[in-house]
């Protein structure tokens, strides 16, 4: 008989360890507490609109090489579109729209060339950028637990290059702001998309939802190897038996038995699924993990307001503006804006109204022709708990894949994977806990 092995949630993680696992024989269970797969990771369709609707944006890169095999594994890595070149587009009221774009240079030369580029920046910026050229070799660490503020300070980076071009960086890819994120985190992002060669820093967008880019295909995968995938089932307790996994009972009374336990769900959710005694005694940590938000702000207009994929927003609340009509390259246009706000904890508690409001100002503040526009319609998407708060302190809590229960692992993008939360982060963990396993 196959060893059995239930895993807890459906998203990235959960399902790229039960991908790996169905290939290797083994009996894959994955029970999701929601009607869908996906985790923090999925789309949906606007039921006013039929257009679909990511919970919130998300960007690849071309280092990200557990992701890339993932979805090549599935069939589905055409699905994603990668820039020839690195180019980010940046938009603020003094300087109009400036470009971040990295020529055909060894790395991490492109890099450095892409920052003199940039129009806001002065030539001092662009000098002490140099500064940063040993992190992008992969020589530097961060000598100690410092925030990204410090450690900019430390290189002497300016406030108008932090503000320009650090600070969305960061928030863009640490979910947090420079003053309390972790620099260990921003040096393993510079190292890996800057200094692994130029098709690393390359930026890659689905082109469909984020759903239709994996979970089907891995739903597919999985069973059409003899595994079973339960939605609405919701884990309500691990269960142990003299210090090993039994299995796995569901709200609603139905235990499911198991070799092995891989739990795939955020860290505040996997806490309520232990009794009291195993949390104080090996999972205490996970109270200690905070997380951060994210806001999407869908907006509909009754015209384009801009021809670029992404844009950075300097200067406004909202960081981002993505073009949902070029992203997905449709032919029937809708003009669908999905303006983005990350670490965005003090914003989860706005009614719609106030976040459309907000997103409104930003828009006829950088964009003149949104003035004329008549917005038609707009959908609201608050993560609460998107990722965990990449603080110097997180850097220490982040647990491993194997726990101290011999036959119970662990999988997210919140685990120590060396990476921050993201989703190359959450299937390296799922690859890492079913590699454990076999």
């Amino acid at each position: 008989m196959a060893k059995r092995v239930i895993i807890i949630g459906g998203g990235f993680a959960g399902l790229a360890a039960g991908v790996r696992l169905s290939e290797r024989g083994f009996e894959v269970v994955i029970v999701e507490r929601r009607n869908h797969l996906g985790g923090r990771a999925y789309s949906f369709r606007d039921p006013t609109t039929g257009d679909i609707v990511d919970n919130g944006q998300h960007l690849f890169m071309g280092c990200y090489h557990h992701t890339i095999a993932f979805l090549k594994k599935l069939g589905t890595l055409e699905k994603l579109k990668f820039q020839e070149r690195t180019r980010v587009d940046f938009l603020d009221a003094k300087n109009g729209l400036d470009s971040f774009a990295c020529p055909k240079l060894p790395a991490p030369l492109h890099v450095l060339a892409g920052l003199f580029k940039l129009k806001g920046l002065t030539i001092g910026d662009k000098l002490r950028a140099f500064n940063l050229s040993s992190t992008l070799r992969g020589k530097a660490t961060t000598n100690g637990a410092l925030t990204v503020a410090e450690w900019l300070k430390k290189l002497k980076q300016s406030a108008n290059i932090s503000k320009r071009f650090w600070t969305p960086l960061v928030v863009a890819t640490l979910n947090e702001s420079p003053d309390v994120a972790s620099a260990k985190m921003l040096i393993k992002v510079l190292q890996e998309a800057f200094g692994g060669g130029r098709a690393a820093s390359a930026i890659g967008i689905s082109s469909v939802g984020l759903s239709d880019l994996y979970t089907q295909d891995a739903k597919h995968f999985i069973e059409s190897r003899g595994g079973k995938i339960q939605v609405l089932a919701r884990a309500h307790k691990i269960l142990i038996r003299d210090d090993q996994v039994v299995g796995v009972e569901l709200t609603g009374g139905e235990i499911i038995n198991a070799d092995y336990v891989i739990s795939a769900v955020p860290p505040n959710v996997l806490f309520e699924m232990l009794d009291d005694d195993l949390r104080e005694k090996h999972f205490a940590y996970l109270a200690k993990l905070k997380s951060s938000a994210i806001v999407s702000i869908n907006l509909w207009f009754d015209r384009p307001l801009t021809d670029r994929q992404f844009i950075g927003l300097i200067g406004t609340e909202t960081q981002w503006l993505f073009n949902k009509d070029a992203i997905a390259l449709t032919t029937k246009p809708s003009n669908h804006l999905a303006l983005i706000i990350s670490a965005a904890n003090q914003y989860t508690n706005w009614t719609k109204h106030q976040l459309v409001e907000m997103a409104m100002r930003d828009l006829q503040a950088l964009i003149p022709q949104s003035h004329e526009a008549k917005l038609l319609h707009a959908t609201i998407v608050k993560e609460r708990e998107a990722t965990i708060a990449h603080t110097v302190e997180s850097d220490r809590l982040r647990p491993d894949a194997q726990t101290p229960i011999a036959n119970f692992f662990l999988a997210g993008d919140w685990t120590n994977t060396g990476f921050p939360a993201t989703i190359e982060s959450a299937v390296l963990s799922g690859n890492t806990a079913a590699q454990l396993i076999v």
